[in-house]
């Protein structure tokens, strides 16, 4: 009787061990479905991930994994939480593997063991794999040494993929768990290199150059190493600041694709000291590629076109517009470059110039210099230079304006006459800009030329 009791206990406690060797071994895998996927995407080859997946996790120690994690991972600011059951998990170890598979990789792990080599003309040779260098193989088979110098002649059998190898980068946790639960959302957020967003805008001038309509686009570039199916997407405008960090994968460029959508579908608001777009609606972001989507579309925005002269031969031509709501704009505008078009006789929209603008608050003007007039031509002579003692200067200055178009323009003549200084004698009117700047507006009829003139002290 009591022998029988003793082989009992016996097998309940051996049972026991090996329940106890099969917990600590459990792996749970990231076969279960994806809850939500959010994507937030930063100007500076930075996003932040937040993905939330469903694990079935077993009482005790375990391992789970999450593969699809982009290659660019920045393994250090990976963050799990469970939302539903804080206490209840305890997470102590989070590996990030990245020992991807090649050929190179999968020969070497074969080195010392079997693999079979196929010739061009179907020949096998098996053998024990010694050394392997580029496109060379050393084997030694039943004959005695073999060496391969060109390995494009052959194709390579092995029997199976060596432990230590993955398919693709993936994050592991080891979990102690007072309890099962089944369909636990965990939390999983990261930063990852490889992601990137900006912005670029068409303006077409009205006729008279008087108003434009602007629409703009927002690019988002993929290299990240992973896709992002059906994820919410927020854009970040502004400049954060980054600790330096080193740079431990490459990346790849992909192709473009268009994201044709409502311009309404972008939402703003503020965050901190940076602006949020917001996006709508779910997008799939995939990896490799450029996504297009609409960022603003706005018409009737009042312009005015400018001339400006500062030196040499060229006049710069510039358009202006304010960001405010009162000129159906003022929604806070994200750099990038505006490219302005304009209606030609036929038709048809022609490029006219481009410029590239930073961020822009609303209610500020934005200033775009778009080209040089073909039709206007500056000159600008030092007709009198003479030092008056006591560290002083006196310069006369004059700037001849040709306009050789059908119509009259008004040309800003844009002065830098330093810090400290008198003008004595001048033949227009002028403005300060600033301490260092002055600026004339001059008008110069059709097909005419006018000519200005000013003398200035300059001391130090």
């Amino acid at each position: 009787m009591k022998s029988n009791l003793y082989l009992t206990i016996v097998c309940i406690a051996v049972l026991c061990l090996l329940n106890s060797s099969l917990h600590a071994q459990t792996t749970v895998d990231d076969t279960t479905k994806r809850e939500s996927l959010a994507v937030t995407i930063y100007n500076d080859n930075l996003g932040v991930v937040r993905d939330v997946r469903k694990f079935d996790i077993n009482d005790g120690w375990s391992e789970i994994k999450m593969r699809d994690v982009p290659s660019l991972i920045d393994p250090t600011t990976v963050k799990i939480t469970a939302r539903n059951h804080p206490k209840d998990l305890n997470v102590s170890e989070q590996n990030y593997e990245y020992d991807l598979v090649s050929q190179e990789k999968l020969l070497e792990k074969y080195i010392d063991h079997t693999i079979t080599v196929v010739d061009d003309k179907g020949l096998k040779t098996e053998g024990t794999l010694l050394a392997l260098e580029a496109d060379k193989l050393t084997l030694k088979t039943a004959n005695g040494i073999t060496m391969l110098p060109n390995l494009t002649r052959y194709t390579i059998d092995v029997p199976s993929l060596p432990a230590g190898l993955i398919t693709q980068p993936t994050l592991v946790w080891r979990i102690d768990a007072s309890r099962s639960l089944s369909g636990e959302p965990l939390e999983v957020l990261y930063q990852t290199a490889g992601l990137n967003w900006h912005a670029e805008y068409i303006a077409a001038l009205s006729e008279d150059d008087k108003s434009l309509d602007l629409t703009g686009w927002v690019s988002l570039e993929n290299t990240s190493g992973a896709s992002y199916p059906n994820a919410k997407l927020k854009l970040v405008a502004g400049a954060v600041h980054r600790a330096p960090v080193q740079q431990l994968y490459g990346k790849s460029r992909g192709m473009m694709q268009s994201d044709m959508a409502a311009p309404d579908q972008m939402q703003e608001h503020a965050m901190f000291e940076y602006h949020v777009y917001d996006l709508q609606h779910p997008t799939t972001i995939k990896n490799n590629e450029i996504k297009q989507v609409s960022l603003l579309e706005a018409n009737g925005v009042a312009a005015s076109k400018h001339y400006t002269y500062n030196g040499g031969r060229n006049v710069d031509v510039t358009i202006d517009f304010v960001n405010s709501e009162s000129n159906h704009l003022g929604m806070p505008i994200p750099m990038g470059t505006i490219r302005v078009m304009k209606r030609d006789k036929d038709g048809s929209l022609e490029f006219v110039g481009e410029d590239h603008v930073e961020h822009t608050p609303r209610d500020e003007k934005i200033s775009l210099t778009v080209g040089q007039a073909f039709d206007l031509i500056g000159t600008r002579t030092v007709t009198d230079s003479r030092n008056l003692g006591n560290s002083a200067q006196t310069e006369t200055i004059e700037v001849l304006l040709k306009n050789h178009k059908d119509e009259d323009v008004t040309i800003d003549v844009l002065e830098n006459v330093g810090t400290s200084w008198d003008i004595t004698k001048n033949s227009m009117d002028f403005e300060k800009k600033n301490a260092s700047e002055i600026v004339f507006h001059v008008p110069v009829k059709a097909r005419g030329e006018q000519k200005l003139s000013y003398t200035i002290i300059h001391h130090w």
